[in-house]
């Protein structure tokens, strides 16, 4: 019984390499026949190729061998049975057929398949492949095979002309196969199926070289269904007469009734196994249903998802962080824009809703940030330098141009010294520069004697030069704690939700931070507070057990904005073996400078490419193999992606993003359980913030300078 295999191609196939294989077949003596189809069923062409089950493993073996990018399935869809169907027949056989326009013959007979568009038509090219027939020399007298019959009876058989010889010679020459070729149709109108059929036929017909005469006459459509090999084979084909009457997609350029070129559908690599957890998408490759997803321990090399607005980061960012939260993890949730966070919300199972921290300034009780809580005992001897250099780099990062030498100095002296203080916050900043008698009362805990060197120096200064050190950075803080909603985060000195518990325990937090209302800087600023915190935690982890770092998964949307660690690459490196798991996202390569790009592209082995434009499609076609056409005529929620699986990497594939799960609690519910547990509510406006507005406005250390400040305001949102 003929068992069918289906065919799905990574168009162009390389023309050489489909002569290489048919020659391969021709060559192999204990191969049995091998049937060939190309078949349209209401409007869709499918290739199959069917055999018995020992000669067709083995002849698939071959395919995958030499045509890299043809992939073969068991057929979804069974075979379409056919009304009617005839065997083409050949005068001339011994002369070759016409294969110097085969691109032509093969588009002809593609558009004739493709004419087969109502929902009852099929039309089938079927080509039956017997046994091989060896290269071998043309008999000195071998007879004209133009001669008709007629002449044979009145005048005998002549010797073929030289240019006849040669023809013959030729094609004797090469391997051939025994064969038979079909056409088989169906359609519910008489006169429709002719016309499908002669199409067809005259598509073939344009093979037809001198001498060579093709027709068609009716047989059994039951050994067509059958995909029958008869015993009587009367064809003799070479591999080059073959190529147009498989039908393979060997031109260039879209081809009559096969999908687009672009964007290419790209199977998942010989042996991959779909995904059993953090699923969220599926590949698409004709004859590929591979569930696609990242293992937590692959989510240990890092992710980044690249795609411009509505191309559909969010729902794959959901779907892994859904899977995160349900498998028990801590998620950390950084979003510029608010939707995120607020879907992440809403798939916070009941079981979990208890754990669930938020940062929003605009909540009435938001939960706070502070890098400087818990340095105050003897634990915190060894992490106040690494919490103070984070701290510079942060700062440096948001406000470049507002950095010299003694900004630098001063900025780092006052974070170190923060670190000593129990009341310490970001928002202590200010009054450490400008009042001396708390500035005294944090000094008499510090053993440092250069630090103290620092401070007495400082003290010397007048308040103009003091304002002067640092003062377009305290003018972008100042802004930042004239609002309450933002001071309500950063002044919290004991929050009542630790960072810390990320690590040790099993918690969620969201920082939803609406960048329209907050703007750029301020977004930025409290976002890579928390990316610097959770760096600082992080690198704690080295103390613990290999065996206790339970895994966080961290997602942050819009990164280039959040990302001012100082050496990004070390980072990720470090939080591979550390439990931290960095999922990044951006809409294009252009946001990210040059020593980010290399860090993420160095270190992020999960990597996810929506649709692109003009130079973003240029540059990922450059980064991928790919064409620039296929990224930019990628539809949204489809992907290109190349991932970490089981520890080695796929290389890049072709895969469509899942719907969006659906929630299963309300955002606001839990928006609520997680003010009353771990929100505060701003305290008033304090005197020594006040005195920063009025003293260091307009001051610098001549390094640099700052630009224009943002938009101040802030809108109220309804008590939750």
């Amino acid at each position: 019984m003929t068992q069918w295999r289906e065919l799905h191609f990574q168009p162009p196939i390389d023309e050489q390499q489909l002569l290489g294989f048919l020659r391969a077949l021709a060559a192999d003596p204990a191969r049995g026949g091998l049937v060939w189809e190309a078949r349209t069923e209401a409007g869709k062409i499918r290739h199959l190729i069917g055999g018995d089950p020992t000669d067709l493993s083995a002849a698939m073996s071959t395919l995958r061998r030499l045509i890299p990018g043809v992939t073969t399935v068991a057929p979804v869809e069974p075979r379409a049975v056919v009304e009617r169907a005839g065997r083409i027949r050949i005068t001339g056989r011994h002369l070759a057929l016409s294969v110097d326009a085969h691109g032509q013959s093969l588009r002809a007979v593609l558009a004739a398949l493709s004419g087969a568009t109502g929902k009852d038509d099929v039309l089938v090219l079927q080509v039956v492949l017997g046994r091989a027939l060896a290269p071998e020399v043309l008999h000195t007298a071998a007879p004209d095979p133009s001669t008709s019959l007629a002449g044979l009876l009145l005048r005998g058989a002549s010797p073929a002309p030289t240019a006849v010889r040669s023809r013959m010679q030729d094609k004797l020459a090469q391997y051939r196969f025994r064969a038979v070729i079909r056409i088989g149709v169906t359609s519910p109108s008489p006169v429709r199926r002719r016309l499908l059929v002669h199409s067809l036929l005259a598509a073939i017909r344009t093979l037809q070289s001198s001498g060579v005469k093709i027709s068609l006459t009716t047989k059994n459509p039951a050994n067509l269904d059958a995909g029958l090999v008869p015993l009587r084979q009367p064809l003799a084909l070479t591999s080059e007469e073959l190529l147009p009457l498989l039908a393979w997609p060997t031109q260039d350029g879209d081809l009559p009734g096969l999908p687009s070129r672009h964007p290419k559908l790209i199977p998942p690599p010989t042996g991959f196994t779909g995904a059993k957890e953090r699923v969220f998408a599926t590949a698409t490759a004709p004859g590929s249903t591979a569930a696609i997803g990242i293992r937590i321990e692959d989510a240990m090399r890092h992710s980044v998802v690249q795609g411009p607005t509505g191309a559909g980061k969010s729902t794959l960012l959901l779907h892994l962080i859904k899977a995160d939260i349900d498998a028990g993890r801590s998620v950390v949730v950084i979003d510029p824009k608010r939707d995120l966070a607020m879907d992440t919300l809403s798939l916070i199972p009941e079981h979990r809703t208890g754990e669930v921290a938020i940062v929003d300034p605009f909540m009435e009780r938001p939960s706070g940030i502070n890098p400087f809580a818990g340095l105050t005992g003897p634990e915190g001897d060894e992490r106040r330098p690494l919490v103070a250099e984070i701290m510079l780099d942060l700062f440096r990062g948001l406000f470049p141009n507002a950095f010299g030498p003694l900004t630098s100095d001063t900025l780092h002296a006052s974070f170190l010294t923060l670190t000593y203080a129990p009341d310490a916050s970001l928002a202590a900043l200010p009054r450490l520069l400008t009042d001396e008698r708390y500035r005294r009362s944090v000094l008499a805990r510090v053993k440092d004697s250069s630090l103290l060197d620092f401070w007495a120096q400082y003290d010397q200064k007048s308040p103009g030069q003091q304002a002067n050190t640092v003062g377009p950075v305290m003018t972008r803080l100042r802004q930042f704690l004239l609002r309450p909603g933002v001071r309500a985060v950063l002044e919290q000195t004991n929050p009542a939700f630790r960072l810390e518990e990320l690590f040790d325990k099993r918690r969620i937090l969201v920082v939803s931070l609406n960048k329209g209302l907050l703007g750029i800087q301020t977004a930025s600023l409290l976002g890579s507070l928390v990316v610097a915190q959770l760096w600082q935690l992080i690198q704690a982890r080295s103390a613990v057990p290999k065996d206790e770092r339970a895994p966080v998964g961290i997602y942050i949307d819009e990164a280039q904005n959040f990302l001012h660690l100082g050496d990004l690459a070390e980072a990720l490196e470090q939080s591979r073996s550390l439990g931290a798991a960095w999922h990044l996202a951006h809409q294009h390569r252009g946001q990210m400078p040059p020593k980010l790009l290399d860090a993420i592209d160095a270190n992020a082995r999960n990597k996810i490419l929506f649709g692109q434009e003009d130079a973003e499609a240029k540059t990922a076609a450059r980064l991928t193999g790919l064409d620039a056409e296929d990224f930019s005529r990628l539809p949204p929620y489809e992907i290109y992606t190349s991932l970490q699986h089981h520890g080695t990497r796929t290389g890049w594939f072709s895969a469509r993003v899942l719907p969006p799960p659906k929630a299963v609690s309300s955002a606001d519910a839990v928006i609520a359980e997680a003010a009353a547990r771990y929100g505060a509510q701003p305290a008033p406006l304090s005197q020594p913030a006040q005195r920063v507005t009025a003293e260091g406005d307009a001051h610098g250390d001549g390094q640099g300078d700052e630009g224009d400040d943002e938009p101040i305001g802030r809108t109220k949102r309804s008590p939750k």
